[in-house]
């Protein structure tokens, strides 16, 4: 017996299975969430080195480009020696950034660091004197803010004065530190060897893709793929220029008017100018919090400089350099 069911009533079928396997799933996922996560970490952690070569070369690709197609194209090295030097001149650059970030910025901010635990006891007491005078406005809301500050001084102190848990932390961080390491340097040899050799593995996958789809799809593919990894460029270099121009001003700004920590707070600030929409406001928050502990009136004046830099910067410096980028008007 032939069932003949109209085009609606299989449209109708296939959107219920779909639903009803998308439902399955997505209760599946929930319910076995903290297993998916392990797993997931596990398999980050194992894939770590390639994951950081195939970002680094992916990041390296652009300038590795600049140098052979331009720096050296007037030299009379054979194409394959230019080839080879462009991949070392972009390790050498990779090097002497990571060098200047860890000689000239990683000691600053781990003394501003260091500063900032040591004076915290004095922070907290400045905060609780601060809310004190409030009290009389808001009794509830100065209780749970300094049950906050109490078990935090708390939390803190331990942390810092038990002898036990520093030397796990310290063990943990030691190991955390030798593992990230020897992560990075594989990473950079599979950096070096994916720039050298990049054209081959495009080659290969090029003749996957036509091999899975037919040709018109697979040219329409490999367009679309090199139109988002131009656009994926612009965007994330103008995005760090962009958080390098808010960092440096930023902290210019602070040292001149004599705010504490001020290379903590640049950092802070220009890290957090990378995420889009909410990240000055992450990054303004923890900063407020900190100045507030020590002297209320600087943290009203990083207020209103905070508010200044970041409307100079949604309104003039941000668009300019990512208009291109996402096809907007400068």
């Amino acid at each position: 017996m032939n069932f003949h069911l109209k085009p609606e009533t299989k449209e109708a079928i296939i959107a219920l299975s779909l639903s009803g396997i998308c439902i399955v799933s997505f209760y599946l996922i929930i319910s076995n969430l903290t297993v998916l996560l392990d797993v997931i970490s596990s398999v980050i952690s194992v894939l770590a080195p390639f994951l950081y070569g195939i970002f680094l070369s992916f990041l390296l690709m652009p300038l590795r480009d600049i140098i052979e197609k331009k720096w050296l194209k007037k030299t009379k090295f054979k194409e394959s020696t230019k080839h080879s030097l462009a991949v070392a001149l972009c390790m050498i650059f990779l090097i002497l950034a990571f060098v200047a970030f860890f000689a000239v910025l990683i000691p600053q901010l781990t003394s501003s660091i260091q500063t900032f635990v040591r004076n915290l006891g004095s922070y907290i007491k400045n905060a609780e004197e601060l809310l004190s005078g409030v009290e009389a406005y808001s009794p509830q809301l100065v209780d749970q803010a300094t049950k906050m500050l109490t078990e935090l001084a708390d939390f803190l102190t331990k942390q810092l004065t038990t002898l036990d848990g520093a030397v796990g932390g310290i063990v943990v961080t030691i190991g955390n530190l030798v593992s990230g390491v020897i992560n990075f340097f594989i990473g950079i040899i599979i950096t070096i060897y994916l720039l050298n050799d990049s054209e081959r593995f495009k080659l290969q996958l090029k003749k996957l893709m036509f091999a899975i789809f037919p040709t018109r799809y697979g040219n329409q593919l490999i367009h679309i793929s090199d139109l988002a990894t131009d656009m994926f460029y612009k965007f994330f270099f103008g995005k760090a220029m962009d958080s390098l121009i808010i960092g440096i001003p930023c902290y210019i700004c602070c040292t001149f008017m004599r705010m504490p920590y001020a290379v903590m707070i640049a950092v802070v600030v220009g890290i957090t100018n990378v995420i889009p929409v909410f990240g000055p406001f992450l990054g303004a928050i923890p900063c407020f919090i900190i100045l507030v502990m020590i002297d209320w009136v600087k943290a009203l004046e990083f207020v209103v400089f905070i508010i200044i830099l970041q409307q100079i910067d949604g309104n003039i410096i941000g668009p300019y350099i990512l208009g291109d980028a996402v096809g907007l008007p400068t």
